[in-house]
């Protein structure tokens, strides 16, 4: 097996803890990594998939989130039926893996019932944990997560992503003003077609892009908050819950219009 390199930059900051196995596995299970997953290189406790973890995540947490699979959203009743845990107990444990950003939930299935996911790093928990200021001044190496969870996956295979991304990515919408006269602009290049699609479901974000730069000196003087917009059905069962409240700021359409125009 081949030794990792990737990480001589930045190691674990906390070397002096004892290396957590539930942490490892789960890095393992959620890394985008190709050398990882083909068990090319193995994780270790230098790797952003372990420190980043271990940060905002116990070990209780780590297997709760191991049963949950990626990306595989999966209800509370669900979830104690595949850890035996206690119902009240268990969904207190992942409220707060949410508020870490370990996990997301949202209502989007037929029946509208609150599930739970385990995302991947990015976009995902990476993310989520830098948007959270009470996780970053604790854990200011989250910064650091992010920027190499958005970058070491793809290091190596960017030349083999075609034009458009194949889905790789973010995809930018462009300015609404630029298209509107244009005939071969479809619905869904138009930011009016979002702001309709989810009329009365908006939330203003803060940018973990521009939060996790001024971690290692390297932000900008943009105010953070406000430059992530949030459009989605989940937006109206998630203005009821204290925790999106701790992020977001719920809008109506003309902040959102004049968020975009400042």
């Amino acid at each position: 097996m081949a030794e990792n390199t990737k990480n001589v930059e930045f190691k674990n900051p906390h070397p002096e803890l004892p290396v957590r196995e539930p942490i490892l596995k789960l890095g393992k299970m959620i890394t985008d990594r190709a050398a990882i997953k083909l068990g090319l290189e193995k994780l270790t406790a230098d790797d952003p998939e372990y420190w980043g973890l271990a940060a905002i995540c116990t070990d209780e947490m780590a297997e709760v989130a191991l049963k949950m699979g990626v990306r595989k959203p999966k209800t509370l009743p669900e979830l104690v039926k595949i850890t035996g845990m206690d119902e009240k107990y268990l969904e207190e444990l992942l409220n707060k893996m949410a508020f870490n950003g370990v996990i997301e939930y949202n209502w989007e299935n037929p029946k509208h019932e609150k599930q739970y996911v385990l995302p991947m790093f990015v976009p995902g928990s990476a993310e989520f944990a830098n948007m959270n200021d009470t996780v970053l001044e604790e854990h200011p190496e989250m910064g650091r997560f992010f920027e190499r969870m958005s970058r070491i996956p793809l290091e190596g295979l960017t030349h083999m992503v075609p034009p458009g991304g194949a889905g790789i990515g973010m995809h930018v919408i462009p300015v609404q003003k630029e298209v509107d006269m244009c005939n071969e602009a479809i619905s869904l290049e138009k930011i009016s077609y979002w702001l309709d699609k989810y009329e009365g479901k908006y939330a203003a974000s803060p940018c973990s892009c521009r939060k996790s730069r001024k971690t290692f000196d390297e932000g900008c003087a943009d105010d953070p908050a406000d430059w992530w917009l949030i459009m989605s059905l989940r937006l109206a069962k998630a203005e009821d819950t204290s925790l999106r409240k701790k992020r977001l700021r719920f809008s109506r359409r003309q902040r959102i219009t004049d968020l975009f125009t400042r």
